[in-house]
């Protein structure tokens, strides 16, 4: 029944992790409108015909299968004079060329085209009339000036309802680019709805990501913890992830292409190994420090040459520091697994983490097999996404860890009062061994000195044997109080026995044991009982209490007289005990406590009270003080008749 709880209040901590998780799926489906439900259209020979379409109610994408004139930078004019030949590609790889579309339309209808850049720098015609420009473009590495964008670029069909669109590019700073980035196509309100769902989703995203940042670092400066500071990192690596995050919103216009690229190429290199120093801190008793090292060390090495190298290696660089964490991957994933299955147990928060660490390592596998093949993963990437979603996860596992804290907080708490508790009642259990073992001493002690006074005198009486009788009783009683102690403290001690008591007996006792004491103070200790009937309980307890009451009333009584009284009468299931003294009775600011473990008016234990207390509840009855002033004080209570309790 215990498992069956524990398991629903892990369900119920799942739950508002998948809702969160499907709001998030549904958020990123309904806000965006990227390449997979967006139709493509083709070009057949440099002619893009859509005189068919209607494009007031959709978005297309236009495949990049331009006419492409690679090693010449063309012109409208060029084209119009018929100088532009298509020149055989050079040597080597293409630098610099010019891609040219004629799209077929309706006369008299606008349209906007909206795309990235060429890789990397970019001057756009649209018939005949240069449109937009990113750097400068030119067919020398000196005078070519890369930079990148977002364009988004106005189109008229006129008269005849034809529109060229001429793309010139260069690119000499890399090892790859010169290919047309997807290009989308529709009227101006439906670009604008598009490129609006598309920053709305990386706003979104990278936008979360770097709140998360400020989030994570924050808690790394209040807690001092490694992890939540490679959490900062991660967040805000994953957010600059996003190309058009990065470049449109992040940094100024103004900034230099050769850092943004830097920037963004370090980001992309470095993120698969943070994230995997991160999982891997998430488990320091599984990972070892040696393998971390190293693969922090060739993250290190990567990172300087992505800051001093030229820009045509920095691809280069980013394959081989991703091909570097794939042997830490497999590290982490062997000894997670091993952790897992020696330590036998698999929490929800276990789960979590799992799942998390799951989601983001298939989205960097997933973004390496895609980010040559696709655009759109190349400036956006998947690790974003993913990231976010880890973060989700993350989060429930640490709340789930959190709370499973404060739950062993708390029992920890418990028994640490539960011992406290347990040596207060040592203690409380000693001052009561120690103030039951001074009792029989004291009868001892009496005793053996009114003897002592006697023979000294010469003044041997027929009390003489008596008190000798006395002191050996004592002794033995003395002798079973300690032969109980040590069955107790082997653990072989039985329950109290309870049996039939004759209350004419036990009064005869307490007058041998305390006579002596009393008469020390100048007392006289009365008996009275009469023809009482039996009781039902414990002869040493009964013995106890009622002595700790008459050494209680000798204490404060001079030159007086305590008298106890036994009373069948006044109930019908109980006797009624009196001890009755004539002393200067109780402090009325006392009198509240005496009862009370530890509080003494006369500077005694505090003990003898609250014992005799315990010893009557434990009999069925009750203590109280039933007259006190400064006549004297009434001590009384009951204990069950024999037949009653029958």
């Amino acid at each position: 029944m215990r498992e069956d709880k524990a398991r629903g209040r892990h369900l119920q901590w799942l739950v508002p992790v998948v809702i969160v998780l499907l709001v998030a799926v549904v958020a990123r489906l309904f806000l965006t409108r990227r390449a997979d439900d967006i139709p493509e259209v083709y070009p057949v020979d440099g002619v893009l015909d859509i005189t068919g379409m209607d494009l007031s109610q959709t978005v297309v994408n236009v495949n990049n299968s331009w006419d492409f004139y690679p090693n010449a930078l063309y012109t409208s004019a060029d084209f119009a004079s018929g100088g532009a030949d298509r020149l055989p590609e050079g040597e080597g790889e293409t630098r610099y060329g010019t891609y040219r579309l004629i799209i077929k339309a309706q006369p008299e209808r606008y349209y906007t085209l909206c795309s990235y850049s060429i890789d990397y720098s970019t001057r756009v015609f649209v018939n005949g009339v240069e449109a937009a420009g990113f750097g400068t473009v030119a067919d020398n590495a000196a005078e070519s000036v890369p930079r990148i964008g977002y364009m988004t670029i106005p189109l008229y069909s006129g008269e005849t309802g034809e529109i060229e669109v001429i793309y010139q590019f260069s690119n000499f700073v890399h090892r790859d680019g010169g290919f047309i980035q997807p290009t989308y196509l529709s009227t101006p309100q439906n670009i604008e709805e598009f490129k609006a769902g598309n920053d709305l989703v990386s706003l979104s995203l990278s936008g979360g990501l770097v709140v998360l940042f400020l989030y994570f670092l924050l808690c790394a400066a209040l807690q001092r913890r490694g992890a939540f500071l490679l959490l900062a990192v991660c967040c805000l690596m994953m957010a600059l992830r996003d190309q058009n995050f990065l470049v449109i919103h992040a940094l100024p216009p103004d900034t230099s292409w050769y850092l943004a690229y830097r920037l963004f190429m370090a980001v992309t290199a470095l993120l698969p190994g943070m994230v995997l120093l991160l999982l891997g801190s998430m488990y320091p008793t599984a990972v070892k420090r040696l393998p971390t090292l190293l693969h922090a060390a060739a993250m290190g090495v990567a990172a300087v040459l992505m800051a001093v190298l030229p820009t045509f290696w920095l691809v280069t660089v980013c394959t081989a520091a991703w091909s570097c964490a794939l042997p830490y991957l497999a590290y982490l994933v062997w000894s997670v697994a091993r952790y897992y299955l020696r330590q036998r147990t698999f929490q929800t928060a276990d789960a979590l983490t799992v799942g998390g660490a799951a989601v983001i390592i298939s989205a960097i596998l997933l973004e390496a097999l895609y980010v040559n093949n696709s655009s759109a993963v190349s400036h956006y990437g998947i690790m974003p996404g993913g990231m976010l979603l880890f973060d989700l996860l993350i989060a429930a596992s640490i709340s789930l860890q959190a709370r499973a804290q404060e739950v062993a907080l708390a029992e920890s708490r418990s028994r640490s009062e539960l011992l406290e508790r347990m040596n207060a009642m040592n203690l409380d259990f000693l001052h009561q061994v120690a103030h039951e073992l001074k009792t029989p001493l004291t009868v001892i002690s009496g005793y053996a000195q009114l003897t002592g006074m006697q023979m000294s005198t010469g003044h041997i009486s027929s009390e003489t044997p008596e008190n000798l009788k006395v002191i050996r009783s004592e002794a033995q009683r003395l002798s079973d109080m300690v032969t109980k102690l040590m069955e107790y403290s082997y653990g072989r001690t039985s329950e109290t026995q309870f049996a039939t008591v004759e209350v004419g007996p036990l009064l005869e006792s307490i007058r041998a044991i305390c006579t002596p004491m009393c008469l020390k103070n100048s007392n006289r200790l009365d008996i009275s009982s009469g023809a009482c009937v039996d009781i039902y309980g414990s002869w040493e307890m009964l013995l106890q209490i009622l002595i700790n009451l008459v050494i209680n009333a000798n204490r404060h009584t001079r030159n007086g007289v305590i008298t106890i009284r036994a009373s069948d009468r006044e109930h019908r299931e109980y006797v009624v005990f009196r001890v009755e003294d004539t002393g200067g009775g109780i402090d009325p600011e006392t009198l509240p406590h005496i009862f009370e473990k530890g509080y003494s008016g006369d500077g005694g234990s505090g003990l003898g009270l609250a014992i005799c207390r315990e010893a009557v509840e434990a009999h069925g009855g009750s203590l109280k003080v039933e007259r006190t002033g400064p006549g004297g004080t009434v001590f009384a209570f009951t204990v069950l008749k024999r037949e009653a309790e029958s």
